[in-house]
């Protein structure tokens, strides 16, 4: 069996989405402290599905927020509703339910419709992660900018409640390569695939 091939990388340039609700207002203090999270990608087999990376962003992210103010909280959904979300947490007295979309901009749509269920079921706030640069075999996809686009439509057409629309909150990073602070891009991304096959 292959060995995974691990690179450091870190996210940072973080952005929000809107910033005119109260799901930004309650929660913007806990991010102002953080500037930069670092995580790591792997590759664990260059040979399957195009070599495509994984990581652990989601649990550095929620490591960072517990160390900045937040506090571990578990939400408890109904059996029927599988429990999909990355992590949960509290923060000035509001549950909020996270979910990462790392690699594929398809599911978006999936992820505002299971953010809806988190917010029936007890989250205050839905805040979904997204990446701005997510390099692939095309080229770089920008799911935060992708992420925007779904959710003023969702607004502007009536796909999902409005109250609970405006309580879902998107979340952009940028990622780098940790050594030589690249942006993630076709190149890196080759060169990562390079190195995991040598």
């Amino acid at each position: 069996m292959a060995v995974a091939a691990k690179f450091k990388v870190y996210a940072s340039n973080f952005e929000f989405f809107p910033n005119d609700v109260e799901a930004f207002q309650r929660l913007s203090p806990l991010f102002k402290e953080i500037h930069r999270i670092d995580f790591v990608m792997r590759i664990n087999d260059p040979s399957v599905n195009q070599g495509q990376m994984v990581s652990n962003f989601d649990n550095e992210l929620e490591k960072a927020l517990l160390v900045h103010g937040a506090s571990y909280f578990e939400l408890r959904l109904p059996p029927e509703i599988p429990q999909e979300f990355d992590f949960t947490f509290t923060f000035g007295r509001r549950i909020v339910a996270v979910e990462i979309e790392k690699t594929n901009r398809e599911k978006i749509l999936r992820d505002i419709l299971k953010c809806h269920m988190y917010l029936h079921f007890g989250s205050d706030f839905a805040l979904v992660g997204l990446p701005k640069n997510y390099p692939h075999t095309q080229g770089v996809w920008n799911l935060y900018e992708f992420g925007v686009q779904r959710l003023r439509e969702c607004k502007t057409f009536g796909f999902g409640t409005a109250d609970k629309l405006d309580r879902i909150l998107l979340f952009g990073y940028e990622q780098f390569i940790g050594l030589t602070n690249e942006p993630l891009s076709q190149n890196t991304r080759q060169r990562m695939r390079k190195e995991a096959t040598a």
